[in-house]
């Protein structure tokens, strides 16, 4: 689902590079065996209305859809770091709790901020799957609550504990399901092909110097490889280093460490 590592996620540029640059060369060279050596002074201006059409509309979809990736992981990274700060407010909130449901409820955060840092952090990458470290936490904090009634309807502390629980409960619901990629294969296919087509169409222009002719095409075909890969990691979030990380949840453990040596 995204378990690259940051090695493979370079590599993966690496590869979306060469295979751009790879496609540009070959339409030069099919462009070569197909074209007439000389052509008439007009070859260039009847191939441009088909490039700029292409063009752009390659460029609004590629556009869009660039800028719809990264709402997605900007939205991601901001439920991650809700999901912890959740965690924080509710661990403080215990502290105007009795001391036998504070000492419950302190160790049932522990558990769920240990658990979703690790076992859980990579099956919901790697499978889109929960572990029951994670969501037995969840369920307990509920009994725990659900065990004592009145002191829930008398306590305004622990109602807003359980308002609290059921936010949290949310934002693990969403970013389990923000770990699944969002941009369809219908279109990443119309991506990729729009940008086979777009380096053909360049491949077969005509400039008066074929190293100045490869050179730019091969500058066209960097800049859309690159695009295409960040469109694939906007789209992966989790995963890798240079993504959404769990280090929120890290610094929730650090502050609970905190709250329990000031009280």
């Amino acid at each position: 689902m995204g378990d690259f590592g940051t090695s493979g996620l370079w590599l993966l540029l690496a590869l979306a590079l060469v295979a751009s640059v790879s496609i540009a060369a070959a339409s030069m060279w099919l462009a070569s065996r197909t074209l007439p050596k000389s052509l008439n002074e007009g070859h260039n201006g009847a191939l441009s209305p088909f490039m700029t059409c292409v063009g752009l509309v390659y460029g609004a979809l590629l556009g869009f859809t660039v800028v719809v990736g990264w709402e997605q992981f900007s939205s991601a990274a901001t439920n991650v770091s809700n999901e912890a700060s959740t965690l924080t407010t509710m661990y403080r909130q215990t502290i105007g709790m009795p001391a036998p449901e504070q000492s419950q409820m302190r160790e049932l955060l522990r558990r769920y901020a240990t658990a979703v840092q690790g076992p859980e952090w990579e099956d919901a990458i790697r499978a889109g799957t929960t572990t029951e470290g994670a969501g037995s936490a969840l369920d307990d904090m509920y009994r725990v609550l659900g065990a004592q009634p009145s002191t829930v309807a008398s306590n305004p502390m622990s109602q807003k504990f359980l308002d609290q629980l059921s936010t949290l409960a949310s934002q693990r619901s969403e970013r389990i399901l923000d770990a699944k990629p969002r941009i369809p294969g219908l279109l990443w296919t119309g991506l990729l092909f729009g940008g086979v087509v777009l380096l053909g169409l360049g491949g077969f222009m005509r400039l008066g110097s074929l190293r100045a002719h490869f050179g730019l095409l091969s500058a066209v075909a960097v800049l859309l490889g690159l695009l295409l890969f960040i469109v694939f990691w906007l789209d992966h979030p989790f995963g890798h280093q240079l993504g959404v990380t769990s280090a929120p949840f890290s610094q929730s453990l650090s502050v609970f460490d905190a709250i329990d040596r000031r009280t």
